[in-house]
């Protein structure tokens, strides 16, 4: 029986880029965790803040936000 060292190769590297991405996409949905549990006060604060920065020199009379 013959073995393709070739194919064993890019099986391998795919399993260490599979395990990469995992703890990866962990981190991510850490971070996002993180974010959704932080403090409501400040989130209200901090987007008044956007808000009126994206408000803030229009060239449309129309407000981006109701």
């Amino acid at each position: 029986m013959a073995y393709n060292i070739k194919n064993s190769a890019s099986s391998v590297i795919a399993v260490e880029g599979t395990e990469e991405q995992r703890l990866k996409n962990q981190a991510a949905l850490q971070l996002l965790r993180t974010w959704r549990t932080e403090d409501a006060q400040e989130q209200t604060e901090t987007w008044t803040v956007i808000k009126a920065a994206l408000e803030e020199d229009r060239l449309s009379d129309r407000p981006l936000f109701q």
